[in-house]
């Protein structure tokens, strides 16, 4: 039994997420629901709503609880908002990737999804990637892996998903692009030269068990900024093997840096931030990092917290 049977389930439905079809997400979150006498209040995003203030207004009026239904981008939009309030978030992986559901041991399956987003008792605490007013949660980065999503549109990520990315990687992948940065990690200045910057607080790369890199947790008060170096069609094969033998610190085009409390990116030349799946800015980052700063419903305890 929910802890809030007696109240009611506020779900933010993304209609265009990579694999969502509205009205039977919507069906079986509301069977979730009735089985346990809790009310369920679906909004459905039409691309202009300003979704932080449409959470806000549903706890304040006293839901119990949050479901973000839709890819990466969706669960920011709305965690932005209920991190500001004592009341958890659920998350029905319904996108293109799922990078933070699939992190968090959430069921891919929807039925099992809304299940946990209903009766789920266990909260993990997540750190969080702030960005002026907006938090984000698995990925933030600068370069060719930003521009490679810029170029991907929402309706390619929903009709072809992963194969969308990688039809606009190649041209990108083979253009032998860099930037130099001015990277500023906890007070600390260096200017690199890279062909993008991931600052991962989530390891997984959306595919299979592959990963950024080793030890990257989004609840261990710190994120890891990965500084990829390569240019050429070689130089990213030979990345490719080292991260699928699983040996990241061992990749010769490969830097890792890590950051508990801000980091800061600048570059002359015009390059896209990309914040969980969306572009958020340009050329410049100044990012913050906030401990435990939402409550998740997730799958089982982390191992540190299990230990």
């Amino acid at each position: 039994m929910t802890d809030a049977h007696t109240k009611r389930l506020f779900a933010v439905i993304n209609p265009v997420a990579g694999s969502c079809d509205a009205a039977t997400v919507q069906d079986a979150l509301h069977r979730a629901c009735t089985s346990v006498g809790l009310d369920c209040e679906c909004y459905l995003t039409t691309g202009d709503d300003d979704i932080p203030a449409i959470v806000r207004q549903a706890i304040e009026h006293g839901c119990c609880r949050v479901v973000a239904a839709g890819g990466d981008g969706t669960v920011a939009a709305v965690a932005s908002a209920v991190a500001e309030y004592p009341v958890p978030l659920a998350v029905l992986p319904v996108g293109t990737a799922n990078l933070l559901a699939r992190e968090m041991g959430i069921p891919l399956e929807l039925e099992a999804a809304c299940e946990l987003a209903v009766n789920g008792q266990y909260r993990r605490r997540l750190d969080a990637m702030k960005i002026r007013q907006q938090l984000f949660f698995s990925h933030v980065s600068l370069g060719v892996y930003s521009k490679i999503a810029e170029k991907t549109s929402p309706a390619a990520k929903r009709y072809f998903r992963r194969i969308a990315y990688i039809w606009n990687a190649l041209p990108e992948l083979l253009g032998k692009r860099s930037w130099r940065f001015t990277l500023t990690v906890d007070g600390q200045t260096s200017h690199p030269r890279a062909s993008f910057i991931m600052i991962a607080n989530v390891g997984g790369l959306g595919a299979g068990d592959l990963r950024w890199g080793p030890e990257i947790e989004p609840d261990d008060g710190e994120v890891d900024i990965c500084i990829v170096h390569a240019r050429s069609l070689w130089d990213y094969t030979v990345l490719g093997w080292h991260v699928l033998s699983h040996r990241h610190r061992e990749a010769p085009k490969l830097t890792y840096l890590r950051a508990r409390q801000n980091v800061q990116i600048k570059t002359r030349k015009r390059v896209p931030v990309r914040g969980d799946g969306e572009i958020v800015g340009q050329s410049t980052l100044d990012l913050t990092i906030l401990p435990q700063a939402i409550a998740v419903i997730a799958a089982a305890a982390s191992a540190a917290e299990a230990a």
